[in-house]
Parts: C-alpha cells; structure tokens; sequence
C-alpha cells in the first residue's frame, strides 16, 4: 500500500519517549474510567545552581589517596578515554572497587587497579597515581540536598539543560577535547506534589539522561547514584520513607551533577541534558524496558517473537494473564494476539515469552519503513487492567555473510551512512527533537541511509526518528571493560524494540583492544541474553564478535583480514576524516573517495561510519578552535561545499531502485567548490550534468564534460603557477604528505599544489628510495625555517586572484539542456539583514510548524546581504537576534566557525560567511498529553514555560523574530505554531517519509 495514507492512520501511535503516548484508560461494569499507566512531563520548573557545594567539591567527596607518583603497579588495567590526571582520578574514586589509579601525562593512559594491584618505587617509573586502602563510604549530606534548603534564588531552568555550554570558551592546556569549556559539579533541584489518589501507587522519576555522574535525594533522604552518563534510569519514590501526597504537601527531588570528568575525547557537556518523566502505575505492572517485541522475524518458526518482564509490588502470589496483540493501523491485516497465564510473586519479576504467527506481515525497509502497533496488556484473575505497554514496532530478516556483507529481507545492498556526536551550535547536548529530525533528514538527503551512534547511545527519540524514516543504525557502547557490561545491558534492554538498529557495538577503536577475551565474551553474553538474534560488533578488534568493524583502514587492511577469516563479516565502520569548513576550504574529494573505497569491496558490507556528518563541539586539536572541522554540515547546521559530493556520488549515481537508497528524487547537483576572491589558478566544480560551464565575472570561461564520474571539474583560469619564494634546504612545518596519486618528480608536486587554492607551499625529497611530496597553506617565513638539506619546494608569493569577484556554474544535459546552475559573489558591502526558516520547513523535511509543546524549537538562519541581495559572504557583522512577539525565547546563538569564541546562550553573534544561526524555543506547552497533571504536580509555576489545561491554550499566536546588527536594516520572521499533536516532531516525521520538496541543500546560499 501506499505509505503516505499509512503515515497518516499511524500518527495516534507516536509520542513522548514514555511508555504511552497517551494515559490509556478503561471502564468495567459502567464505572468510572480509571488510568492504569500515567506518563507525566517532569521537565519544568527545575531550580538550578552552577557549580558544586559550598560543602563540598568534585569527585564523591572520598577521594583519600596517597601520592605514588613515579612508582610501577601490577594488576592494573586501562579505564580508556580519561585523558587528563583529574579524569583519571576522579573516576577510580566514583568506583568502590577502585583502590589504585595511574595516568601518564604523556601517553594521556589511564590505568585502574583493585586490592590486588602491587606498587612499588621504580626508576622508570613516569606515571603520576594514587593508591588507598579502602574506599571510603561518599559523602551525601551535603547542604544544598536537605529538604529544608531554600533555593529560591537559584536560576529556573527546564529539562533537557546543558549547563557547560553555558560557559565562556578558555584557552586551557589539553583540553581542546572538550571545546576549551570549563567543566564543574553543578544541582538542581524541584519541588513537586504527588496527587491523593496516586497513594499505593508504583511511582518512579525516568531521567534519559545525565551527564556524567548522577547522585539523587528525596525529601533529604539520598537515594541512589546513576553513573553513566548515556543510559537511563528510574528514581523509585512511593517507598521512599517521608515521601508526602496531596495538594498541600511539597516533596522535593534534588540532583548533583559531576561533570568534571567524562569518558571521551570529544565535548560531553554536563546536566541533566535529556528528557525527565514522572510515571505511576499499579502494584503489578511492566518493568521499565521489559516489553521487547522483537524485530527480527523467527525464519525458522515464522513467528514474532515477545519477551515482557513484568514485576509486583502486592501481597500475595497473584494470577495474572499476559497478552499480546499486533495490529496494523492501515487496516492492511486482521490483528494477531496471543495469551499466557503467569504467577506474579512481589519482589521477583518475571519474564514471559510468546510467539505470535507472522504471516501476511509487510517487512521494514529502507524504502518502506513499515510500521505496526503492539499492545501488551496485563490483566487480573478479575478481568481488571492492570497496565498496558502499546509501542510502534518493525520487522525485518537481517543476514550476515563474510563473502557478500549483508542483506535484508533477502536483498543484498551496500551501507552508506555516517557517524555522528551529540551537540549543536547554541544548546551544546541538549539537542531538541526538531533539530534531530533535521539532522536525519539531511542524512537521507546526501544519500546515507545508516546512522552510527558514535560512541554512546543517543536519545529515544532519535531512533524513533530513524523507524520511521527508514534509516538502519549501529548502536554503540561507551565506557569497555568489566565494569561497565551493565551499561551495555541497559542499552541493548532500552533499545532492542527498533527495528532500524542492525548491530550492538561493544567499543570503539583503540578501548576494544585494552582487555582480555573474557570481556568481549560478558559483553556478548549481556547483549544475546536481551536479544539472540541481532549481530553484535565493534569499531575495533576484541572478542566475541558476530561482525568486525574496522576503522579508517586501507583497502590492503580488509583484504588481508579476509584472507584469513573469510567467514567474519565485514564493514568499514569508520572512515574519512575529512577537514574542511564553509569559508576555510579545503579540497576533501579526494580523501572522500580513496577512504569509502574499502566498502566497495564485494565481501565488505559498505561504509556506515563516515567521520562524521556535522561538526561538533570539542576534538578541535588545538587553540583557537574549539569545534570539530570533519563534518559535512557545520555546527549550526550549514552544508559545506564538499558534502555535494555526497549527494553526487550516494544519491545521483546509485540506481534509485537500490535497496540501500533513501527513497528519495534524484537531484541535479551544480556546486562551485572554490570561493571567490581565494582562487589562485583554478576553480573547481561538481556537477551531475553531462557538461558543466563555468562563468567568471560574466563571461564564460568554457564548458567541460563530467564523464560522469562524481569528482570534481576543474577549470583552469589561465596563467603560470608561480611559487616565487624558495623554500629549499629547509623543512617546512604543518604540511602534509600526498599519498592520493604517485608523485615522483618536483614538477608533479609543484603541479599538485598550483591546481589547489588551498595549497601555497609544495616540497619535494626522496629518502632512501621513496619520493615523498608534502603541500599546504602554512606561512614561509615561519614554518620553513629549519635546515633539510634534501628538501627542495617552493611558496607563493602574491595573493589570490582579488578581479574575480563573481562565478557561475550551468550544468547541461547529454541534450544540451540547463539542469542547474550555482552562483557564488566575492566580496560585497553589506546593506541588510535577511532572515529564512530552516526549521521547521518543508525544504528540509521538518515540517510547517512548530509543536506548541513546551519543547519545540526552530533554526533560524541570518544572511547578510548587499543592496541586490546577493550574499556578502566574507561579512562578519555583528548580529542580534531576539523575540518581537509570540510565545518563545532565544536558546542559542552559533554561525558554524570553528574558531568563534562567542557564548553559546548570548543574544548576538558574528557572522561566518554572511550566515549566523539563533535558536528559539516555544514557550508555550498547550500539547503534551498529561499536562493537566503538570499543573497539579509541579510546585512551581513561574519558569520558562506556560502550561495550560487541556482545552484552553490562548497562545495560538505566531512566533515574530528579528536580526538586527548596527549600520544594517534589519529583518524579521514569522515561526508559524501549532496546537495539534499531528505537528509534533515525531508526528511531522512520520508525514515526511518521502520529502519530495526537500530543497535544502539545492537552494543553498554560501
């Protein structure tokens, strides 16, 4: 059937990431109907405070070790990712079991040991540690966490909150992992009422996520600590001793938040970042994750497969029935449920396993992401309802071969897709769901339908985003080792429902390589004991694998792996880490196409992790950048020139009829690669024409053929190369080797670096047989200063072409028909400000509308232009966005330089290239289900968001915008809302599975 009248029935399904989209409600023997479930929004009206307490400090307060610097230690093992002495430290103290930690200040290792590690003086010994006896119990009396604190004047902030990109960028030694942004404990609490009749209730607070190490009070009373920073978990309350209920008694949850430490090397933030949710359900009820309707259809037994854990909390041994039921929304199949009777005993939960036939079902696939909904239900030996679970669910046959990759549904196809890190221009890790939308949208967009999570588990919403779009996904542990397989466990029970994920990843690169077998064995075991039948892999070489990724490696790396295990599947899970940005361009095609070639070898399953689709926070390598540059979007989610060549070679040159292909139109691609005003000798140009054209300044330069080969045309603007400053007999610093073509003479290398406008220094030497030629954009007079006797190169003198001030590229037809054109202006003087909608919008598949939901947030972008309109692209001007009217508030400013130092939260921000990004949230929550139970629960009403009840929202009202900058006019924007769940984002989703006007990326101006 036709998947668009499909979406349509389908939108009642979609929710919150709760377990309901809405409280599901019965009547029996004409009663009043009662909720058996509720899912409450828990995200407002949180009180916050940065940095830690006045009576305390960073770590868990025990930290009593004594200095053993210099010394060696036996039975200890690698905790991967803790760079800094601090991390080292800070998380051998968190765990209890840790009695010695070692970090080296130059390896940037970080080893832990228990009672049994051995440490003695030694006189190699390099490593700076500390060692205790005992780990002593950690401190949780602190001030800010009684009941009685009066936190009035702390800052009301909502949920999902970042709190480190609210910090100011500082220039500190080893830290360009994590953006140059300051990290520190920080709380939050909230005071809240629980409802009279919630009493005898099952009652627990669902965080998504904090980051990084999580310690929970209520009312006082501490009551556990979560410390993974990607997982979930659930803070029980109804057997917490003091917990109050009614109108008139106030309860108080408090949260400190250790970020000070992390687990990667790239920008973690810190807070509580994801979603929160209060949920009360009966007595017996399903265990949190405990429902798993598996996608994986039973080849063997034709069946589906259903496994539900279920726990109570009730007196006695109680009989329950457990049933099952799928339904398809479309009408397309009669439902199929299946029972079984179970004995609950309180205390102990209990899993129940049900196979329910599969015939007549429609598979999920790329191409038709096809949906249906499971209800599961537990009734008493009365008849009653005692909880119900109904979730989208997905099924598909997966297969996996070490001589041809992988198959679905019996079709065999190649992966395409991107790894991906959690933050964005302006909210740093507290990433709306629109936003994510946008970014999924833009992967099918340039052709990738494969999302690697790198290197954590994401959000729920995201993979929700990914099922219904059709987009399969690799989801990936963090933290490897012995004592983080619960966290693998929790994010195989979490996730296991979706369809779209195809692998269970343990690690990631060189922490897979750091333990003994036995760990990739408990990890394998943690994921087949949830799920049996889905692959489980890693981006790295360790044990107990179904499938090996491997990581930025040579064709010859795969080759040679398969010859000596031919039957491991393979996948090249990383690759291409590509730099360049939008106004600092640096010539990546090449690096593009040699690094995906390993995943065109026929037994290799393709390429799934390209390095990476947007920019992010941290990983910059050094001072002054503070961001990412291998992405193929910036951080405020602008396209760089180069990610055309995705779009050319993964969506125009693969046959729309592959099954690894988004089910997208075929766009006609025309893109200058070169920027005015930066051109030495040539202009570069992709194009999906049969010939492209090239004008300069008006007049046409000449037209050339594509040979339809995906890579760039280049043009060449006349004149000689002319490297004018000698650079021989001295080595020059920052270049880099050529190793994309064979180079064997100066002239080839010469010739190398004059067809690049990025390259103004070429060297050429041999050494011991082997030509070797370096080029790059580094300044003569600073970097080529050492002697090198066997170098010998040269450096431009004279500047960029500065007459060129205009380009256009036509492309044609084989029958000499236009198909698109790309113009680019030089440098301009800037007369206006012009604002456009990229979010919400239909030219990137995210809708017409903003949700008024409390949550809903929308892009908008700033272009400066001159008196004809035409972007300024080299202006820098200062812009100020801010609200004119309508229910919403500036979250974020960011303009996707890597090296901009503006805050993140400030109301003004340069431009880079012409362009600049401001982030505006609703206000207004007049959607989301429960809300009335907001109004009742919440202590406080005074914060960033109205809530209404059901039935009253009066803010209907269009959200105006403006961006203003001195000297310039002004514009402004309307953001349409809306009040219909239908224009959720899950819901706008759903609607947008074949984004026919999808024109981001055609239109693009920059």
């Amino acid at each position: 059937m036709d998947l668009r009248g499909f979406a349509a029935v389908f939108l009642f399904l979609m929710g919150l990431s709760c377990v309901l989209a809405t409280p599901v409600t019965f009547e029996k023997d004409g009663a009043e109907a009662v909720a058996v479930r509720e899912c409450v929004p828990f995200d407002y009206n949180w009180r916050f405070r940065y940095g830690h307490a006045p009576d305390g400090g960073p770590g868990p307060g025990n930290a009593d070790f004594t200095d053993i610097s210099g010394q060696e230690c036996t039975n200890v093992d690698h905790n991967p990712n803790r760079y800094a002495r601090g991390d080292c430290e800070t998380a051998c103290a968190y765990n209890p079991d840790c009695m010695v930690w070692q970090s080296g200040a130059l390896s940037g290792n970080c080893l832990h040991g228990g009672a049994d590690a051995v440490c003695s003086s030694s006189k190699h010994g390099q490593q700076d540690g500390g060692q205790r006896k005992t780990a002593q119990p950690m401190k949780t009396d602190y001030k800010f966490a009684a009941k009685s604190f009066n936190a009035i004047d702390w800052k009301i902030v909502n949920t999902p909150h970042d709190f480190v990109v609210t910090g100011d960028f500082v220039s500190m030694p080893w830290d360009y992992h994590h953006a140059f942004l300051p990290r520190n404990v920080s709380w939050y609490r909230k005071e809240f009422h629980l409802p009279s009749d919630w009493k005898g209730s099952h009652i627990t607070v669902y965080f998504e996520g904090v980051f990084h190490v999580a310690q929970i009070w209520v009312n006082g009373q501490y009551v556990q600590m979560h410390t993974c920073g990607y997982t979930g978990f659930t803070v029980r309350l109804d057997n917490v001793t003091g917990i109050l209920y009614g109108n008139d008694s106030t309860n108080v949850i408090a949260v400190r938040v250790d970020a000070t430490f992390g687990s990667g090397h790239w920008y973690e933030g810190g807070g509580i970042y994801r979603r929160t949710h209060l949920i009360r359900t009966n007595p017996i009820h399903f265990t949190h994750d405990g429902v798993f309707i598996s996608p994986e259809v039973n080849v063997t037994t034709k069946t589906i497969d259903v496994s539900v854990e279920l726990e109570s909390f009730s007196t006695g041994s109680p009989k329950v029935l457990v049933s099952c039921t799928i339904s398809d929304p479309a009408g397309a199949m009669s439902n199929i449920t299946a029972k079984m009777a179970v004995t609950m005993e309180a205390g102990h939960p209990q899993t129940v396993r049900i196979a329910i036939p599969a015939s007549n079902i429609q598979l999920w696939s790329i191409k038709k992401p096809y949906l249906y909904e499971a209800s599961v239900v537990i009734e008493g030996a009365d008849g009653s309802i005692l909880d119900t679970h109904t979730v989208s669910v997905g099924f598909r046959q997966t297969h996996w071969s070490g001589a041809s990759g992988f198959s679905m549904n019996g079709n065999a196809f190649k992966f395409r897709g991107f790894s991906h890190h959690n933050s964005f221009t302006g909210v740093g890790t507290a990433i709306p769901d629109r936003i994510h939308l946008f970014r999924a949208q833009a992967s099918r967009a340039v052709g990738g339908s494969f999302w690697r999570m790198s290197h954590n588990p994401y959000l729920p919403a995201l993979y929700d985003f990914l099922d219904v779009l059709g987009i399969i996904s690799w989801d990936e542990n963090r933290d490897y080792g012995m004592e983080y397989v619960g966290a693998m466990h929790d994010m195989v029970k979490r996730d296991r429902g979706h369809p779209s994920i195809v692998v269970w990843s343990y690690c990631n690169e060189v922490e897979c390589t750091q333990y003994n077998k036995q760990t990739g064995l408990s990890f394998r075991a943690a994921a087949k004991a949830l799920d049996p039948n889905r692959a489980v892999g890693a981006n790295g070489g360790t044990d107990g694998l179904d499938v090996q990724g491997i990581s930025h490696g040579s064709n010859a790396s795969f080759i040679n792996f398969h010859k000596s295990n031919p039957d491991m599947p393979l996948v090249l899970s990383e690759c291409c880490s590509c730099q360049t940005q939008r106004m600092n361009r640096i010539e990546t095609t090449t690096c593009m196409h040699d690094q995906n070639s390993p995943g065109l070898l026929p037994y290799v399953a393709g390429s799934l992790g390209v390095w990476t689709l947007f920019d992010y926070y941290g990983e910059s390598h050094e001072w002054p950048s503070v961001t990412s540059s291998f992405g193929n979007f910036d951080l405020a989610g602008f396209p760089k020139p180069h990610v055309y060549w995705y779009v050319l070679n993964w969506m125009v040159m693969i046959d729309s009829l592959d099954k690894g292909r988004p089910p997208l139109p075929v766009p006609d691609v025309t893109r200058i690669l070169d920027l005015p005003n930066l051109i030495y000798h040539s202009v570069a140009v992709l194009s999906s024409g049969a010939e492209v054209e090239l004008s300069v300044n008006g007049k046409v330069l000449g037209r050339q053929p594509t040979h339809g080969s995906g890579e760039p045309v280049l043009f060449n603007l006349g004149g000689e190369c002319v490297f004018a400053v000698n650079v021989s007999g001295v080595y020059c610093t920052g270049l880099k080797r050529v190793t994309e073509v064979n180079v064997t003479t100066p002239t080839e290398c010469k010739a190398i670096c004059c067809q690049d406008n990025d390259c103004s220094v070429w060297q050429f030497s041999v050494w011991k047989g082997t030509p070797f030629c370096s080029t790059g954009n580094v300044d003569p007079t600073t970097e080529c200063v050492k002697p090198n006797k066997i170098r010998v190169g040269g450096a431009r003198s004279g500047h960029p072409k500065s007459g060129i001030h205009d380009l256009k590229a036509v492309s044609y037809d084989s029958h000499g028909h236009m198909t698109s054109s790309h113009t680019l202006h030089g440098a301009k003087d800037a007369a206006a400000i012009v604002l456009s909608l990229d979010v919400p919008s239909q030219s990137t598949g995210t809708g017409s509308a903003l949700a008024l939901d409390g949550h809903d947030a929308a892009l908008v972008r700033a272009s400066v232009v001159d008196e004809s309109g035409a972007l300024a692209t080299y202006s820098t001007a200062n812009i100020t966005f801010r609200v004119l009217s309508g229910p919403a508030r500036l979250i974020g400013v960011g303009n996707g330089d890597d090296n901009c130092h503006q805050n993140a939260k400030s109301d003004h921000v340069p431009a880079y290239g012409g362009l600049a990004r401001g982030i505006f949230q609703v206000t207004t929550d007049c959607v989301s289900e429960n809300r009335d139970y907001v109004l009742q629960i919440d202590a406080e009403h005074d914060g960033q968001t109205k809530v209404y009840p059901p039935g009253n929202c009066t803010e209907v009202t269009a959200i105006r915008v403006q961006g203003s900058s001195p000297g310039l006019q002004s514009g402004s924007l309307i953001i349409p809302v809306s009040s219909s769940a239908n224009d959720l984002p899950l819901n706008t989703a759903i609607k947008s599975v074949f984004p026919e006007n999808y024109t981001y990326l055609r239109d693009f101006d920059g």
